[in-house]
């Protein structure tokens, strides 16, 4: 008997249905369905569609190859699989880090990992942040650097000559990849199936080694998809307190998950308790850590720990997440060995007046840092 298979009608609804019966796809498969809802003109079945795509893949349970196959799909809509990105100039023997984080974390924090990134670039380590604006919080790194008055949009060789001044620069990842960003539309606010990797490629420069957070346990799995895109050394990470809200950052509470990809390599997952691990003897409050009521406030609470106001919760966490960076730019042996180096600095008032010098070169204009410091103290 002849079994009449369906034909490829431009419709992703053959692997829709697979994978609602528990079949995973191969890379193409995922791959051709991802660009068929990519491409729909109807904005209304397009985020119908792709929300079916998405969640019927966190359901099943995510392959690397399926993965693997939407990346593919996204990112070949603004070239960004292209081998030949643009390398920054930096120092004989100096790394550049990229740091990225897929967002959708289970608790909305204010900005944790931005602020570590300026206390490892006083540290000396050479940082590339990949920038976006908020979608399941109320303020993105984007939203954090625009309130400053930082425009990430400047010309490729002036932000190089601020990296080799004060070892950092910021890359937008809406402007890395505007054609995705525009049919993707950011209106998911759980962690899915591209959270395993779309960030962490979405630079358009090279980088040595990249520290990826993100807000799910599985972070083998988002090793190996980043090794499969040709990232040969990073660490990914997340951390718990629950078992079940996941953020993209270390915190000493709770559980941390970090897997190591060295020489191409991944190496065993290691689950570890952060406090003990880094000899963290202050009481740490989550609470302390939780976004405010609006943007502002929450630029405002970033910037304080940056001055070196911040209470000893905000300080340990911004300190972990810096030892981090430190350790994959060769500047500390160990995350303990960088924790303490970012605790050292902050304390002396360094990367804040590396940051002023940062908003100037990137445009702002400081005394309107100053000025909302200066009314949240007469609040």
């Amino acid at each position: 008997m002849n079994i009449i298979k369906p034909q490829n009608s431009k419709e992703p609804f053959e692997s829709l249905y697979k994978l609602n019966i528990g079949h995973s796809l191969d890379e193409y498969e995922a791959e051709e369905a991802m660009s068929i809802i990519l491409n729909e003109k109807d904005k209304e079945k397009r985020t119908i569609l792709l929300t079916m795509l998405l969640n019927s893949i966190m359901i099943k349970g995510p392959t690397v190859n399926e993965i693997s196959g939407l990346l593919t799909a996204s990112l070949n809509m603004d070239n960004q699989l292209n081998e030949n990105k643009k390398v920054l100039s930096l120092p004989k023997n100096e790394k550049l880090v990229g740091v990225a984080s897929s967002g959708k974390k289970g608790i909305k924090t204010i900005n944790i990992t931005s602020a570590a990134c300026f206390v490892a670039a006083a540290c000396g380590a050479n940082i590339a942040k990949a920038c976006s604006h908020s979608t399941s919080s109320k303020t993105g790194s984007s939203d954090f650097l625009d309130i400053c008055g930082i425009d990430i949009n400047i010309p490729l060789e002036k932000k190089n000559n601020i990296l080799n001044k004060y070892h950092i620069s910021f890359f937008s990842i809406e402007e890395t990849t505007p054609k995705f960003a525009e049919v993707y539309g950011g209106v998911f606010y759980a962690p899915h199936a591209m959270s395993f990797g779309l960030a962490g490629l979405s630079f358009p420069i090279h980088i040595d080694c990249l520290a990826y957070g993100i807000s799910h346990h599985n972070v083998k799995l988002s090793a190996e998809v980043l090794r499969k895109f040709g990232v040969k050394n990073a660490l990914v990470y997340s951390c718990t307190y629950d078992g079940i809200h996941y953020l993209d950052e270390l915190l000493p509470i709770g559980c941390a998950n970090l897997v190591r990809i060295k020489d191409s390599n991944v190496e065993r997952n290691i689950s570890s308790d952060i406090q003990e691990a880094l000899s963290i003897d202050s009481y740490f409050n989550i609470l302390h850590l939780k976004e405010k009521e609006n943007k502002i406030d929450n630029v405002i609470a970033t910037l304080k720990i940056l001055k070196g106001e911040g209470n000893s919760s905000q300080i340990d966490a911004i300190c972990i997440n810096a030892s981090i960076f430190l350790l994959l730019a060769g500047k500390a042996n160990s995350l303990k060995d960088g924790f303490s180096m970012a605790k050292e600095i902050l304390s002396t008032g360094t990367v804040w007046n590396n940051f002023l010098g940062i908003i100037d070169l990137y445009g702002g204009n400081r005394d309107n840092i100053e000025k909302m410091l200066s009314k949240d103290s007469v609040k």
